[in-house]
């Protein structure tokens, strides 16, 4: 987050932290590693081999399970025949001395990496760091939509892109070819052919996984859309993949320039570089309070929007909400701060305005006289949070977005309930994060009125 620079504590030293993403605060900066330049690399992950599941089962299963889909989904969706990949390759890149991978000059080129190469219509892939890695931390589903994703730069090319790019390079600018395969990636995800491979069958929040293994390979902080090298914050490419999975292929097909906003934001000072987009706790929390209260009571003019930590909340109803509280007894809104300080250590600043935001919106229904129980009372406190952080990304605000801000919300909303528990500390124990990051993008999206119940 920012704030005006009167506000702005002195900058502080970050230390730059691999793997990030689910154990650091994932406003730190991610190392990044060399991107062969004709491929469409989807991750880059550094992991150390060694003792880690043996993953060629799943690799096989996937990749057979990927081409039988597009078999049937790609005419389905674009009237033509499919035309099989020509390779899948894995590469043990453990052995630096091993030939050179396809498309590659050298073996250590690939590490960390997957790709797709459309010279030689190759997926390629790393089997000895990136693949046990994903597997370790995100199970079948990591693996599948690393895969899913350079798979989908083959449909790319099976339909012209390649070409069309390189007659009109601002028209298929690097983010876009990365969005449109996040999207195809989650197209082949809705196909019950992938029950296939090990363990997306019986894995319930199998999506969840998907889209956290694509939180980790979001852009590194500060990178702009326009850059070469972009392909996305965790934001645009879980929601990508969403689209496609809603909507279908030919969802992915139209995407354009012109009807894709991509969020990715710079720094907006050498202060919010050097904090990493983060604020400390105490000076964020003075400042959402200004701006939130401001900003949820508009939606219920001359009705009581309370400030943070303006009520003591009993036991029942408070709590199990999670680090910020509403008070079904007094309207009123609480924090634990230790809670919310671990989350804010673990994730970043953006996750604890998310949460705060929900707890705003149940306190909005209150305002309002509906309803503050119930599924339905969970689903708009997120959609509010969502509309609220839409607010957060209009110019000329002083308390604004930083890069990285969106993905600290799509982290929180995967991981934890919290944002879509009710007043009583209820939530649809069916519903997973990738329903809750779908409401939180439809309120920022289509404004707070879509989260509102008709009345």
């Amino acid at each position: 987050m920012r704030v005006p620079s009167r506000q702005r504590p002195p900058a502080a030293a970050l230390l730059a932290v691999a793997l990030s993403v689910l154990v650091a605060g994932c406003t730190q900066a991610v190392p990044g590693h060399a991107r062969p330049a004709p491929q469409h690399p989807a991750a880059s992950v550094a992991a150390t081999p060694g003792s880690l599941p043996a993953t060629g089962d799943v690799t096989a299963d996937a990749t057979a399970a990927l081409q039988e889909i597009w078999r049937s989904a790609f005419p389905a969706a674009f009237g033509r025949a499919w035309t099989d990949i020509a390779r899948f390759e894995p590469v043990h890149t453990a052995n630096a001395a091993a030939p050179a991978p396809t498309c590659v000059d050298r073996v250590a080129d690939l590490v960390g990496q997957a790709f797709y190469c459309p010279a030689a219509d190759a997926v390629v892939w790393d089997a000895d760091t990136l693949v046990p890695d994903l597997h370790r931390r995100f199970g079948s589903a990591g693996v599948t939509v690393a895969l899913a994703h350079e798979v989908g730069h083959a449909v790319q090319t099976r339909l012209g892109i390649d070409e069309a790019q390189s007659r009109e390079p601002r028209r298929y600018p690097a983010i876009l070819l990365e969005t449109m395969a996040d999207c195809y990636a989650g197209a082949a995800f809705a196909q019950p052919g992938l029950e296939s491979v090990g363990g997306l069958a019986t894995d319930a929040p199998v999506a969840d996984d998907a889209l956290l293994a694509l939180v980790g390979f979001r852009d590194p902080l500060g990178v702009e859309p326009g850059d070469d090298s972009a392909h996305g914050n965790a934001f645009d490419r879980v929601s990508a993949f969403q689209d496609g999975f809603r909507d279908g292929a030919a969802r992915c097909a139209a995407m354009t320039t012109e009807n894709r906003v991509f969020t990715q934001r710079r720094f907006g000072s050498a202060a919010d570089r050097a904090r990493g987009g983060d604020l400390p706790l105490p000076l964020l929390l003075d400042a959402v309070q200004h701006d939130a209260v401001g900003w949820f009571g508009a939606l219920a003019p001359g009705r009581n929007v309370p400030p943070l930590n303006g009520a003591v909340c009993p036991v029942h109803g408070g709590t199990a909400q999670g680090p910020v509280l509403f008070c079904p007894a007094d309207g009123g809104l609480s924090i634990d701060r230790s809670a919310l300080a671990a989350v804010h250590r673990e994730v970043g600043d953006f996750a604890g305005v998310t949460l705060v935001a929900s707890r705003y919106g149940v306190a909005v229904l209150g305002a309002l006289g509906l309803a503050t129980e119930g599924p339905a009372a969970g689903a708009a406190a997120v959609c509010l949070a969502g509309a609220y952080t839409a607010a957060l990304m209009e110019p000329g605000r002083g308390f604004t977005l930083s890069p990285g801000d969106l993905d600290e919300a799509v982290q929180v909303l995967l991981t934890h309930d919290w944002a879509a528990r009710d007043a009583e500390g209820d939530v649809d124990s069916a519903e997973h994060g990738f329903e809750r990051v779908a409401r939180f993008r439809a309120g920022l999206l289509d404004g707070p009125g879509s989260c509102l119940p008709h009345r």
